[in-house]
């Protein structure tokens, strides 16, 4: 299909269980040993207290937590003189609701959280005070417990440890701390309990998620439609699942991916996840076995309960506008589940997606009304040097802290195998996003996929770095892979390698280390206080809600602001790398082109203090430095770029903060000029009177394709281009500009033709030019 015009929008996309679709475990194949497929646990249902030393045995059905992580006794008041030997157990099943959180409480100090209950006493009835008498301070395990009607994508307790930290024992990973010491007496070490949370299913089947339908059907000449979309729509699989009949519906679930083509140009996928009801009759047998669905000899189903699938709806641009597509979306789920209605949802899709304009400087803002109760703003993307992202720093630094996201920096500048994980699918592509923002001026090399899907998961076992998303269920089934950094963003954890431990923010520079701390944390603040609730609460939900819809112009400066501080501090990191770049003397090739030839690596290194050499020689090592070299040394798309931070550098001085400004905002993007555009016109009868509501689904339809509204009239300029990497507002056209080297006589000798022909050489696997000599 022949491109137009500029597009919001290049695809609409509905994803679910199709008819070829395989089962998820025939389409995942691992080559290495911890790849080990094993099957979800139980959700514990019950937890309860047991006093050894007085006797007390193990109830049936419980198991005993006898031992820590590490093999050390698990005895809550572990090492006490005086204490009791008191241990924890737990019982596992679906018969009752699960628990959803453990806590401990200092009775007399605090008062219990809501929707909490206290384990008052043992097994056997005795009084379940963890101290006993060796302390006058009374300690109590509590737990939370879901309600009947629990949606099935409910977050459950499905496992629990004891640690001691002073040990050298920490939690496992995607476990989280009750940072509560239950051992208060004098004597003994510290005894923290730990558990971990994952969606609290029951039984379902996984399959290869397919393509259900599309709009438009034919592809794009410069864009066709990738074939892996709907593995990223639903990066779990298309499920069938049975749920209870009195379960509630869960809402919907909002995620953000980006595909990565071969000349590394991005497309940003935002995707609306929900369940539908599952025809019972199209079921073959060993399918209604794996759903546990016994049936009578009558051939009726034994109890009552309801068969679902997933289905996803998703839109694929080359533009991140993250927040009008999820409203966009939202509408037509809603509109999907509602009705009668006058017009077909078909209309609704391309009416956005052919007569929305794109924002430009004439109409920088755009108003869809898409109906008298819902509309979305598409602001004009920000016109600067710094690469196009879809990731937002706020969430990174609210989800990590300012210590653990400058760690995540040391990993990326590194070049670790870095593996982010997350229950809340919409976080991941925010997280990396930024996180590969937030490196410039260089540029991530290496395998990058901010949502891997599970049918794609054997990226972890390459033998390349990586950064990787995925989704913790992920954990469920499989151990995390012995020599990649886990990074947790729900419990805030990070797990690395063994002989990787060492490397954190502490090996970084001090004076820009501290200068990126100290202003992390004012802003880390700042966030806290623009919350609109408990940090807790918001980490863990699932759920779509509308805190990013109306986070408002603060929460856009403070990203601004964080991506200022992270941008200064590569600038101070760089400072002076200019001037140890080596004069060109000679035609491009393979030695000439090498970085040792390049770049004088010694005395950059000489240059900075000695104590920070570990990190220099890694930062040095990486393919990424190596490229970054190469690009200040070469004509590439990146030179308008590199003049940027060139300046940042100059502007930088490690030794005052707070008073340079490096990302300015164009004027352009606080106008208030703003284009309307109503919803589709509702047509009429001849005789004047409106149509009769005739569209009514019983969730999302099959698209007609003789519904849709024909593409006349788009609102883009003629012969304009569909906006390649070049052309984006935010990345201006390469401006060429002259090297600052110091150029050989022999270099200086070569003009005219000769200097054109040496101009046009290709260096073989670097499609690298010679940059223009002074």
């Amino acid at each position: 299909m022949e491109d137009k015009g500029a597009r919001v929008a290049d695809y609409f996309v509905v994803a679910g269980l199709a008819d070829v679709s395989k089962p998820l475990e025939e389409e995942i194949h691992f080559n290495d040993a911890c790849h080990k497929l094993a099957k979800p646990k139980e959700p514990i249902t019950d937890v309860v207290v047991v006093i050894k030393s007085l006797g007390e045995e193990v109830p049936h059905g419980y198991k005993c937590i006898d031992v820590t992580p590490s093999g050390l006794s698990a005895d809550l008041n572990n090492g006490s003189l005086v204490g009791p030997q008191v241990y924890l157990c737990y019982r596992r099943g679906r018969d009752k609701p699960p628990l959803t959180d453990l806590g401990v409480l200092y009775d007399g100090k605090e008062r219990l959280k809501q929707g909490c209950e206290i384990i008052q006493s043992t097994a056997y009835g005795r009084p379940a005070n963890i101290s006993g008498g060796a302390s006058s301070q009374k300690v109590y395990i509590t737990y939370r417990r879901a309600l009947e009607n629990m949606t099935p994508n409910t977050l459950a307790v499905t496992d629990i440890c004891i640690i001691v930290p002073s040990k050298g024992e920490t939690p496992p990973h995607t476990f989280c701390k009750v940072d509560k010491n239950l051992n208060n007496s004098m004597w003994g070490s510290a005894v923290y309990v730990c558990y971990k949370k994952s969606v609290a299913k029951t039984n379902t089947i996984s399959y290869k998620a397919g393509l259900l339908c599309r709009y438009p059907e034919d592809d794009y000449d410069s864009f066709p439609l990738p074939v892996s979309v709907p593995l990223f729509c639903l990066p779990m699989g298309a499920t069938i699942e049975c749920w209870p009949a009195n379960s509630k519906y869960p809402l919907p679930v909002f995620s953000t991916f980006v595909l990565t083509g071969a000349s590394a140009e991005k497309v940003y996928g935002a995707a609306i996840q929900f369940y539908e009801t599952y025809p019972e009759e199209n079921l073959t047998e060993k399918q209604k076995s794996q759903l546990g669905l016994a049936t009578t000899p009558d051939r009726k189903p034994a109890s009552s309960k309801t068969v679902q699938t997933n289905k996803c709806i998703c839109l694929l641009s080359h533009w991140p506008f993250f927040d009008a597509f999820k409203k966009f979306l939202t509408f037509l789920y809603r509109y999907s589940i509602s009705g009668p209605h006058v017009l077909p949802i078909e209309k609704h899709i391309s009416h956005f997606m052919h007569k929305v304009p794109f924002p430009s400087p004439q109409r920088p803002r755009i108003l869809v009304q898409l109906s008298p109760h819902d509309s979305l703003i598409l602001s004009q993307p920000v016109s600067s040097p710094l690469p196009l992202s879809g990731g937002k720093f706020s969430t990174l630094l609210q989800n990590l802290g300012p210590e653990n996201a400058v760690n995540l920096l040391v990993f990326a500048v590194t070049e670790h195998k870095i593996l982010i994980h997350s229950l809340r699918p919409s976080v991941l592509t925010s997280v990396t996003e930024a996180l590969v923002s937030m490196i410039f001026p260089f540029h991530w090399p290496c395998p990058y996929i901010p949502l891997c899907p599970l049918a794609l998961a054997d990226v972890l076992t390459a033998p390349c770095p990586f950064i990787v998303g995925i989704d913790s269920r992920y954990f469920d089934l499989y151990d995390p892979p012995p020599d990649v950094s886990c990074v947790d963003l729900d419990t805030n954890t990070i797990s690395q390698p063994g002989e990787k431990r060492n490397i954190a923010w502490k090996i970084l520079p001090k004076k820009p280390c501290k200068n990126l701390l100290n202003t992390l944390n004012n802003l880390f603040q700042q966030l806290a206080e623009l919350q609109q609730r408990p940090r807790d609460d918001a980490l863990m939900e699932l759920a779509m809600n509308d805190y990013d819809f109306h986070s408002g112009k603060k929460l856009h400066l403070l990203d601004v602001e964080i991506q200022e501080a992270f941008l200064c501090f590569m600038a101070s990191l760089l400072k002076g790398y200019r001037s140890y770049l080596r004069p060109i003397t000679q035609a491009p090739s393979e030695t000439a082109t090498d970085a040792s030839s390049l770049f004088e690596l010694q005395g950059f290194l000489k240059s900075r203090d000695r104590s920070h050499q570990k990190f220099y020689t890694l930062m040095t090592k990486t393919q990424m430095f190596i490229r970054f070299i190469e690009e200040c040394s070469f004509v590439s798309d990146k030179d308008t770029s590199l003049a940027f931070f060139d300046d940042c550098v100059n502007k930088v001085d490690t030794d005052r903060t707070g008073d340079v400004r490096l990302i300015e905002l164009d004027e352009s993007y606080r106008s208030e000029h703003t284009v309307f555009i109503t919803p589709p016109e509702i047509p009429h009868l001849p005789n004047g009177e409106e149509l009769p509501s005739q569209y009514s689904y019983n969730g999302f339809p099959v698209l007609r394709q003789d519904l849709f509204e024909r593409p006349m009239g788009l609102l883009t300029p003629r012969n304009s281009k569909v906006p390649s990497r070049a052309s984006n507002p935010n990345s201006p056209l390469p401006m060429f500009r002259r090297t600052k080297q110091v150029l050989s006589s022999h270099a200086a000798t070569l003009c005219g033709s000769e200097h054109r022909a040496l101009n046009s050489l290709c260096v073989p696997a670097r499609p690298l030019l010679w940059k223009a000599f002074l």
